[in-house]
């Protein structure tokens, strides 16, 4: 009984991802985004903009960008890895160590932000930073590969 619970667990992970592989659904998402961003320094509680569907579709977009238009020792502006128990956290400060520039292929590749935020890398997670008070607002973790995830 477990294994079958197990994969029809599976199945439904797979579908769900699959709904966000249209054009249409992807226009949708990364609007609802936008929306939630905007919305970001009024609201209190802030919005979960990195929700799953939109982590997804982010992630494809970055995989997208950089198969098809960066080889990965073209990359630069991305930090180092980071290890594994350690991740970015919402509303605490960016730190200083990290202000790498962010690589304007992804730049072009993302959705427009406010002028008061910005996409940042530390790690592998991709950080929504909050320009002038210098907080991390959101963070999507694993959001670039492994193999892309080296300073050079």
């Amino acid at each position: 009984m477990r294994t079958l619970a197990i994969g029809l667990l599976g199945i439904v992970l797979v579908q769900g991802g699959a709904a966000a592989q249209t054009p249409q659904e992807q226009d949708r998402l990364l609007r609802a985004f936008q929306e939630n961003v905007a919305t970001l320094a009024d609201a209190t509680p802030c919005p979960h903009v990195f929700t799953l569907p939109v982590a997804t579709v982010f992630r494809q977009l970055i995989a997208r960008t950089l198969d098809e238009q960066v080889h990965v020792t073209h990359m630069t502006g991305l930090s180092t890895e980071l290890p594994l128990d350690h991740h970015p956290v919402e509303h605490e400060s960016f730190p200083a160590t990290e202000l790498h520039e962010f690589p304007v292929v992804l730049a072009r590749a993302l959705p427009p932000l406010p002028p008061a935020l910005e996409y940042r890398l530390i790690g592998n997670d991709l950080v929504l930073r909050e320009v002038e008070g210098n907080v991390i607002v959101a963070v999507l973790r694993e959001a670039v590969g492994h193999a892309t995830a080296v300073k050079r």
